[in-house]
C-alpha cells in the first residue's frame, strides 16, 4: 500500500502550458483531476478510486469526463474483475509498484473506466494481463523546464500493445515527468502541496481553478 501523497503537475505541449494534473491519495482513496486545453472546450476528467486497506487492491472506481453526462462506476469484486487489475486512472499506483521492484516486469489488467460495461462479471477480459510496466535502458539526463538537468530512470507503460506513457523517475524514486502519447508531457511541480497548487493554478481562468479544486461538483 503506497504512502499518502498529494502532487500537482503541469501539462506541456510544444513548450507551452496546456493543462494541469492533480492527484491526492488519502484515506485509501486516490483522487485525480485533469484539465487539458483542446479545440473549443477544454477536456476535463475526474476519478475517485477506493482501495482496500492493507493490500492496495482497488474496490470501487468512480469516473466522469467531459463527454459523460453522469459518472460511471466499476466495482471490482461484484463485476468479477481480477485483484491484479487497475482502472487506468490508477496507473500511478502500478508505476510505484514497478519502482519498488525495478528488476521485474509488472503485469496487470488495465481497465478503461469509460467502457466499464465491457468488463462485467461474465469475464470479457483476456486470459493474460493486457498491460505491463518496466524499467528500460541506463540512466538518462532529463531537462526540467526552468530547472536543472536530472539523472533519471525511464519506465515504459504498455497496454494492448501500445506505449501509453513513458515515465522518468529520479534516483530517489520520485516521479518527475511523464510523456503521454507523442507530445504531451507532465512535469511535477516542486514544493509543498499548497505551494505547488498555487504555482500550478497561477494565471488560469476561474473555471479551470474551480474544476481543479472542486471537480464536477463545481458545476462544470
Amino acid at each position: 500500500m503506497p504512502q499518502d501523497f498529494e502532487r500537482w503537475e503541469v501539462l506541456v505541449r510544444d513548450e507551452a502550458r496546456v493543462g494541469v494534473l492533480y492527484r491526492l491519495l488519502e484515506s485509501n482513496v486516490l483522487l485525480t483531476r485533469v484539465l487539458v486545453e483542446d479545440d473549443g472546450e477544454p477536456y476535463r476528467a475526474e476519478s475517485r478510486l477506493r482501495l482496500e486497506p492493507g493490500n492496495g487492491s482497488w474496490e470501487l472506481s468512480w469516473y466522469r469526463d467531459r463527454n459523460l453526462g453522469a459518472a460511471k462506476l466499476m466495482r471490482r469484486e461484484p463485476q468479477g474483475l481480477p485483484s491484479i487489475s487497475m482502472p487506468s486512472y490508477g496507473d500511478i499506483l502500478m508505476l510505484f509498484k514497478a519502482i519498488e521492484d525495478p528488476g521485474n516486469r509488472l503485469r496487470y489488467w488495465r481497465l478503461n473506466e469509460a467502457a466499464w460495461d465491457a468488463q462485467d462479471a461474465n469475464g470479457h477480459l483476456g486470459a493474460e494481463p493486457n498491460a505491463r510496466i518496466l524499467r528500460v535502458g541506463a540512466l538518462e539526463q532529463l531537462p526540467i523546464p526552468l530547472g536543472a538537468t536530472v539523472s533519471t530512470h525511464r519506465y515504459e507503460a504498455w497496454a494492448d500493445g501500445v506505449l501509453v506513457a513513458t515515465h522518468w523517475v529520479d534516483e530517489g524514486n520520485e516521479l518527475l515527468c511523464t510523456r503521454w502519447g507523442a507530445d504531451l508531457h507532465s512535469y511535477r511541480v516542486p514544493g509543498t502541496a499548497s505551494e505547488a497548487g498555487w504555482m500550478s493554478l497561477s494565471g488560469l481562468d476561474d473555471g479551470t481553478v474551480e474544476f481543479m479544486t472542486r471537480g464536477f461538483d463545481a458545476g462544470g
